[in-house]
């Protein structure tokens, strides 16, 4: 990756495609591009990722005794982005089981010394749907990925929230849509605007 090259990587929490957090994504995704960022999507449900299995205490020192699954392959697509979509409804006051099974899967790797460089520095963006009217159920969601994007020595870069229950009503929420958009280009512009001031040796605060 150059210091003018961003690029987007969205993983898709939800086992719908084309539902509310699916097209969220697609929007910001969107945005993204009409900056001149590369992207691509992982629908996590289309992959075999199990759940982690018994490591030792020592995070520097852990091996993944289920690295035979899909998990690897993705994340080194992962490792391999500068901005990083997670984009799930809000199952029972959480992530999906899908990017629960991600999120956990990383603590074998994140703090591994031939690792942990590769996890620093990137931007993540939340995007999130649930059913109940209340605007604070996304809190289910963003608030626990705050602590995972500092613990993965990352930069939290902002959300999108959507109260939408039924498959792909979303559509018609042209607010939603727009902030995803506008979430998607703003990300853009603040990791272009860090790689150029780091390509240009100026220091990471």
């Amino acid at each position: 990756m150059d210091g003018a090259t961003v690029s987007v990587l969205a993983l898709i929490g939800s086992p719908r495609k084309q539902g509310n957090t699916d097209i969220m994504a697609d929007e910001l995704l969107s945005g993204a591009r009409e900056l001149g960022a590369g992207t691509s999507k992982i629908y996590l449900d289309d992959h075999n990722v199990r759940p982690i299995g018994e490591v030792c205490d020592d995070s520097r020192r852990r091996d993944d005794p289920r690295g035979d699954d899909d998990f690897p392959a993705l994340l080194e697509r992962f490792l391999a982005a500068d901005i990083v979509v997670w984009s799930t409804p809000v199952y029972w006051q959480g992530v999906s089981a899908q990017m629960k099974c991600f999120l956990d899967r990383m603590s074998s790797y994140f703090n591994r010394p031939s690792y942990a460089e590769r996890f620093g520095g990137k931007g993540h963006v939340v995007l999130c749907a649930f059913g109940r009217p209340e605007l604070e159920h996304g809190r289910w969601v963003t608030e626990p990925m705050k602590v995972a994007v500092q613990v993965l020595r990352g930069e939290y870069l902002g959300d999108v929230c959507a109260s939408a229950y039924e498959k792909g009503k979303v559509r018609q929420m042209p607010e939603i849509l727009a902030a995803c958009r506008e979430l998607g280009a703003e990300a853009v512009r603040k990791v272009r605007l860090r790689k150029a001031c780091l390509g240009s040796g100026g220091a990471e605060r």
